[in-house]
């Protein structure tokens, strides 16, 4: 009989935010509000720009970039953000790719999320506005 942890069958249901899925921002009301029970704060490993299109962009980087852990999250729910993010999952034209990130919580825990990451690393480096603090919230209400 073979056993395996706990962390292997791990179902991901929640997602990390840091832009305009954020609670009060623009998008927020329209995908989230009313569809999780539970906002934390986190961050996660990366670099964040701001693009000329008007959102935020996390690619890898050093830096650490600041958001919102939103959960729980179904099946039907995470369908809806992937279209909002523009991510069909195989394709390579993808806007965004939603993988698993490790999310340092406010309270010290670490949590696996669903993170999106912007697909064109170049584009975001050439075109966007650094955001070095990694908090896009701040960046925005400037």
């Amino acid at each position: 009989m073979r056993i395996f942890s706990k962390a292997v069958h791990m179902k991901i249901d929640r997602i990390f935010v840091y832009g305009s899925l954020m609670k009060d921002y623009r998008f927020y009301k329209q995908y989230l509000e009313g569809k999780i029970s539970n906002i934390s704060y986190g961050k996660t490993h990366g670099t964040l720009y701001h693009l000329p299109e008007g959102y935020p962009a996390l690619v890898d980087g050093d830096g650490t970039v600041q958001g919102e852990i939103m959960e729980p999250v179904d099946g039907l729910l995470l369908a809806d953000l992937d279209k909002f993010e523009g991510y069909t999952g195989t394709a390579d034209n993808n806007l965004y790719i939603r993988e698993k990130r490790t999310v340092l919580r406010e309270d010290g825990k670490q949590q696996e999320c669903w993170v999106y990451i912007y697909a064109n690393k170049k584009y975001a480096e050439e075109k966007g506005i650094s955001v070095s603090d990694g908090n896009w919230r701040r960046f925005i209400s400037r």
